[in-house]
Protein backbone atom coordinates (compact mmCIF):
# COMPACT_ATOMS: atom_id res chain seq x y z
CA UNK A 1 0.00 0.00 0.00
CA UNK A 2 1.67 3.24 -1.22
CA UNK A 3 1.85 6.59 0.88
CA UNK A 4 -1.88 7.94 -0.31
CA UNK A 5 -3.33 5.46 0.36
CA UNK A 6 -2.39 5.04 3.62
CA UNK A 7 -3.09 8.91 4.21
CA UNK A 8 -6.29 8.15 2.96
CA UNK A 9 -7.25 5.38 5.03
CA UNK A 10 -6.44 7.26 8.22
CA UNK A 11 -8.60 10.20 6.48
CA UNK A 12 -11.65 8.38 5.99
CA UNK A 13 -11.20 6.68 9.73
CA UNK A 14 -10.47 10.21 11.41
CA UNK A 15 -13.91 10.77 9.44
CA UNK A 16 -15.79 8.43 10.91
CA UNK A 17 -14.59 8.77 14.00
CA UNK A 18 -15.51 12.71 14.08
CA UNK A 19 -18.45 11.49 12.67
CA UNK A 20 -19.54 9.32 15.57
CA UNK A 21 -17.97 11.66 18.52
CA UNK A 22 -17.55 14.93 17.05
CA UNK A 23 -14.36 16.75 16.56
CA UNK A 24 -13.62 17.26 20.24
CA UNK A 25 -13.73 13.38 20.99
CA UNK A 26 -11.67 12.44 18.10
CA UNK A 27 -8.57 10.60 19.48
CA UNK A 28 -6.46 10.37 16.74
CA UNK A 29 -3.91 8.08 18.79
CA UNK A 30 -6.20 5.74 19.29
CA UNK A 31 -8.33 5.30 15.69
CA UNK A 32 -4.77 4.54 14.06
CA UNK A 33 -3.37 1.90 16.93
CA UNK A 34 -7.08 0.17 15.90
CA UNK A 35 -5.71 0.85 12.26
CA UNK A 36 -2.52 -0.95 13.16
CA UNK A 37 -1.28 2.39 12.58
CA UNK A 38 1.92 3.99 14.83
CA UNK A 39 1.22 7.63 16.05
CA UNK A 40 4.54 8.87 14.18
CA UNK A 41 2.77 7.61 11.10
CA UNK A 42 -0.35 9.84 11.44
CA UNK A 43 2.13 13.14 12.30
CA UNK A 44 3.98 11.78 8.91
CA UNK A 45 0.52 13.21 7.34
CA UNK A 46 -1.08 15.02 9.62
CA UNK A 47 0.87 17.57 11.90
CA UNK A 48 -1.89 17.99 14.80
CA UNK A 49 -5.52 17.54 15.28
CA UNK A 50 -6.44 20.70 13.79
CA UNK A 51 -4.50 19.57 10.51
CA UNK A 52 -6.84 16.78 10.18
CA UNK A 53 -10.39 18.58 10.67
CA UNK A 54 -9.29 20.60 8.00
CA UNK A 55 -8.27 17.73 5.72
CA UNK A 56 -11.34 16.02 6.94
CA UNK A 57 -13.70 19.09 5.69
CA UNK A 58 -11.31 19.99 2.44
CA UNK A 59 -10.80 16.72 1.18
CA UNK A 60 -14.01 14.81 2.43
CA UNK A 61 -16.92 16.44 3.35
CA UNK A 62 -16.31 19.52 0.48
CA UNK A 63 -16.62 17.21 -2.41
CA UNK A 64 -19.41 15.41 -0.92
CA UNK A 65 -21.81 17.85 -0.66
CA UNK A 66 -20.78 20.14 -3.63
CA UNK A 67 -20.53 17.36 -6.09
CA UNK A 68 -24.48 17.69 -6.86
CA UNK A 69 -24.20 21.26 -7.18
CA UNK A 70 -21.41 21.13 -9.53
CA UNK A 71 -23.36 19.42 -11.54
CA UNK A 72 -25.91 21.90 -11.07
CA UNK A 73 -24.11 24.52 -11.96
CA UNK A 74 -23.53 23.02 -15.55
CA UNK A 75 -27.26 22.43 -16.10
CA UNK A 76 -29.54 24.69 -18.55
CA UNK A 77 -32.62 22.03 -17.86
CA UNK A 78 -35.46 22.83 -15.55
CA UNK A 79 -33.59 23.06 -12.32
CA UNK A 80 -37.23 22.02 -10.27
CA UNK A 81 -36.96 18.46 -11.14
CA UNK A 82 -33.30 18.52 -11.04
CA UNK A 83 -33.44 19.56 -7.09
CA UNK A 84 -36.65 16.98 -6.25
CA UNK A 85 -34.27 14.39 -7.54
CA UNK A 86 -31.37 15.27 -5.19
CA UNK A 87 -33.77 15.09 -2.72
CA UNK A 88 -34.80 11.86 -3.39
CA UNK A 89 -31.08 10.47 -2.97
CA UNK A 90 -30.83 12.41 -0.05
CA UNK A 91 -33.94 10.18 1.42
CA UNK A 92 -32.88 7.18 -0.02
CA UNK A 93 -29.80 7.21 2.04
CA UNK A 94 -31.61 7.93 5.36
CA UNK A 95 -31.54 5.23 7.24
CA UNK A 96 -32.37 5.02 11.04
CA UNK A 97 -28.52 4.66 11.62
CA UNK A 98 -27.66 7.44 8.78
CA UNK A 99 -29.68 10.03 10.49
CA UNK A 100 -28.85 9.20 14.39
CA UNK A 101 -25.28 9.98 13.45
CA UNK A 102 -26.56 13.71 11.55
CA UNK A 103 -25.21 15.11 8.80
CA UNK A 104 -21.62 15.28 9.19
CA UNK A 105 -21.23 19.39 7.92
CA UNK A 106 -24.23 20.09 10.09
CA UNK A 107 -22.49 18.55 13.16
CA UNK A 108 -19.09 20.26 12.48
CA UNK A 109 -20.86 23.62 11.93
CA UNK A 110 -22.68 23.19 15.29
CA UNK A 111 -20.07 21.91 17.42
CA UNK A 112 -16.94 24.21 15.87
CA UNK A 113 -17.94 27.30 14.38
CA UNK A 114 -18.55 29.21 18.06
CA UNK A 115 -14.57 27.75 18.50
CA UNK A 116 -12.25 27.90 15.44
CA UNK A 117 -12.77 30.64 12.78
CA UNK A 118 -10.97 28.79 10.25
CA UNK A 119 -13.16 25.68 11.00
CA UNK A 120 -15.88 28.14 10.23
CA UNK A 121 -15.43 30.18 7.08
CA UNK A 122 -14.14 26.94 5.51
CA UNK A 123 -17.90 25.46 6.38
CA UNK A 124 -19.38 28.55 5.68
CA UNK A 125 -17.46 28.68 2.12
CA UNK A 126 -18.94 25.19 1.58
CA UNK A 127 -22.77 26.14 2.64
CA UNK A 128 -22.45 29.79 0.69
CA UNK A 129 -21.70 27.59 -2.78
CA UNK A 130 -24.46 25.69 -2.22
CA UNK A 131 -27.10 28.25 -1.56
CA UNK A 132 -25.84 30.10 -4.33
CA UNK A 133 -25.88 27.09 -7.00
CA UNK A 134 -29.61 26.59 -6.18
CA UNK A 135 -30.07 30.38 -6.63
CA UNK A 136 -27.88 30.94 -9.71
CA UNK A 137 -30.34 27.13 -11.05
CA UNK A 138 -33.55 29.21 -10.18
CA UNK A 139 -32.27 32.32 -12.24
CA UNK A 140 -31.48 30.10 -15.12
CA UNK A 141 -35.10 28.62 -14.82
CA UNK A 142 -36.49 31.89 -14.55
CA UNK A 143 -35.36 32.75 -17.97
CA UNK A 144 -36.07 29.88 -19.32
CA UNK A 145 -39.30 29.60 -18.44
CA UNK A 146 -39.65 27.38 -16.12
CA UNK A 147 -39.69 29.02 -12.51
CA UNK A 148 -42.16 31.38 -12.03
CA UNK A 149 -40.42 35.11 -12.05
CA UNK A 150 -41.27 36.57 -8.58
CA UNK A 151 -39.78 33.49 -7.51
CA UNK A 152 -36.75 35.25 -4.67
CA UNK A 153 -33.99 32.94 -5.72
CA UNK A 154 -31.90 33.99 -2.86
CA UNK A 155 -34.14 33.47 -0.51
CA UNK A 156 -35.01 29.95 -2.05
CA UNK A 157 -31.63 28.75 -2.10
CA UNK A 158 -31.06 29.42 1.82
CA UNK A 159 -34.05 27.97 2.31
CA UNK A 160 -33.49 24.68 0.43
CA UNK A 161 -30.28 24.31 2.46
CA UNK A 162 -31.69 24.77 5.49
CA UNK A 163 -34.85 22.87 5.43
CA UNK A 164 -32.15 19.85 4.15
CA UNK A 165 -30.03 20.53 7.20
CA UNK A 166 -32.98 21.00 9.43
CA UNK A 167 -34.63 17.68 8.47
CA UNK A 168 -31.49 16.15 9.66
CA UNK A 169 -31.48 18.01 12.98
CA UNK A 170 -34.71 16.37 13.15
CA UNK A 171 -34.00 12.84 12.41
CA UNK A 172 -30.87 13.00 14.73
CA UNK A 173 -33.22 13.79 17.72
CA UNK A 174 -35.87 11.42 17.12
CA UNK A 175 -33.80 8.70 15.43
CA UNK A 176 -35.76 8.87 12.87
CA UNK A 177 -35.03 8.17 8.96
CA UNK A 178 -38.77 8.78 8.55
CA UNK A 179 -38.80 11.70 10.09
CA UNK A 180 -36.21 12.88 7.22
CA UNK A 181 -38.13 11.31 4.77
CA UNK A 182 -41.47 13.47 5.38
CA UNK A 183 -40.11 16.61 5.67
CA UNK A 184 -38.05 15.65 1.79
CA UNK A 185 -40.95 15.47 0.43
CA UNK A 186 -42.89 18.69 1.80
CA UNK A 187 -40.00 20.52 0.50
CA UNK A 188 -40.40 18.69 -2.70
CA UNK A 189 -43.87 19.88 -2.80
CA UNK A 190 -42.89 23.14 -2.49
CA UNK A 191 -40.45 23.03 -5.22
CA UNK A 192 -43.02 22.25 -7.03
CA UNK A 193 -45.01 25.76 -6.15
CA UNK A 194 -42.19 27.07 -7.88
CA UNK A 195 -42.68 25.99 -11.08
CA UNK A 196 -44.25 28.22 -13.82
CA UNK A 197 -47.97 26.74 -14.62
Amino acid sequence: MNSTDTRERILQNMFLDIRKHGFQGLRADKVVADMGITKGALYHYFGNKQAIGKAVIDEIIRPNYLAFYHELDQSNDNPIPRLKEHLDYLSEQATDEDVTLGCPLNNLVQEMSPLDEDFRLRMKNIIDLIQQSVAAALERGKKAGFVRAEVDSQAIGRFFFSSIEGSYSLGKVSKSGAAFKSNMELLKTFLDGLEKP
